[in-house]
């Protein structure tokens, strides 16, 4: 495997332009407002369309639990969904939505500085690690008098950097992301720009209490996505993360998408992960009924890297359409199953923990 240079300091450089690529490693701030023409976007339009999230999965065993917090510009919003993989029940499924800063913010640290938070009455989510910290912190908190069904919700989760692999980092164009505003792409710029970092096989530590359950943490793998992009008004995508471990111990995990983020020459941030190693791969292919994301799924990458079943046992799901914006969210939460290929080296995986996902969204 070709190793990936150092992901730079800052996105974007000293003079605001943007540095295209694909690496590896943390990066610093991202500072999306200070690019240069022909990227840059007016003050007025920066709000309604810059998307930034910080999302995490922990999977053990017993458990997988999937969150996020989006400043989407006019509204944000948070979910939080799990698991129960030995009963294969779902366990709590909420979606939520809010208004942006003050009561939701997504800084423009990815790493070191992280913070992430939501609020809305009988609900909090905050996500953070410290300058000088090796761990990301998640906190997720569910009132059992907002959610009298299922009792209170309480999650204090850790994923640790040290040991893990480096995190992948893609700074990308996206192509129409201003022209395809309609009769204001005219005053925006034809492209947008993405920067998107992407971390599997971290080690877990921490707890999830869903009403009188307890499930511990320890022992468990995380994965992590942070975003940040001025994105098409219509952006689509297909998406899969799996964190687990082989029959030995080592921590496996990857992270494959379709439709979304991708470079000039196969450049993708699709990648597995192996122990303490990071492995870039090329193209992925998705196959599954959309009419029906419970169907089993069948995932592959054009180089063989990857060739996996996806077993679905409960489908996260948020679909709204409010004329001028409309999006339709499946997350499915399952099994996958299949072959991996680190270099020289093939394992096979059967039920390793992880998620797909359909999204379609006029944003």
């Amino acid at each position: 495997m070709t190793a990936l240079p150092p992901s730079p300091t800052v996105v974007p450089d000293v003079e605001g332009r943007p540095p295209f690529g694909i690496y590896q490693g943390e990066v610093g701030t991202v500072q999306l407002d200070r690019l240069a023409r022909p990227w840059a976007f007016p003050a007025w339009a920066r709000r309604l369309r810059r998307k930034r999230w910080h999302y995490a999965l922990y999977a053990t065993h017993e458990v997988i639990a999937v969150m996020a917090v989006a400043e989407l510009g006019y509204v944000a919003n948070a979910f939080f969904a799990a698991l129960d993989l030995r009963d294969k029940q779902p366990l709590i499924d909420v979606t939520l939505l809010g208004a942006p800063d003050p009561f939701t913010t997504v800084s423009e640290q990815m790493t070191r500085g992280l913070t992430a938070r939501f609020r809305v009455p009988g609900a909090r989510l905050r996500f953070h690690r410290g300058p000088e910290e090796d761990r990301y912190h998640h906190a997720v908190d569910l009132s059992a008098l907002r959610f009298p069904r299922t009792g209170g919700v309480h999650l204090r989760g850790e994923a640790l950097t040290v040991g893990a692999p480096p995190p992948l980092l893609m700074v990308t164009p996206v192509p129409e992301g201003g022209a395809s505003a309609g009769l204001l792409g005219r005053w925006l710029p034809r492209d947008g720009v993405n920067v998107t970092l992407k971390s599997t096989g971290l080690l877990a530590a921490g707890h999830l209490e869903v009403g009188r359950r307890r499930y511990a943490l320890e022992g468990g793998v995380v994965g992590l996505d942070s975003t940040d992009g001025f994105l098409a008004r219509h952006t689509t995508w297909r998406w899969a993360m799996a964190a687990g471990r082989l029959d030995d111990g080592t921590p496996v995990g990857f992270n494959l998408v379709d439709g979304f983020n991708e470079g000039p020459d196969g450049k993708s941030e699709n990648m597995l992960s192996l122990g303490d190693r990071l492995f870039p791969l090329g193209p992925a292919t998705f196959r599954f009924n959309a009419a029906d994301p419970l169907d089993p799924w069948q995932l592959e990458t054009a180089d063989g890297s990857v060739r996996l079943a996806f077993r679905p046992l409960h489908a996260h799901r948020d679909a709204r359409d409010l004329l001028l914006v409309r999006s339709r969210f499946v997350q499915p939460l399952g099994f996958f199953s299949g072959t991996l290929r680190f270099g020289t080296r093939t394992v096979e995986v059967s039920e390793l923990p992880g998620v797909t996902e359909d999204q379609d969204m006029l944003w």
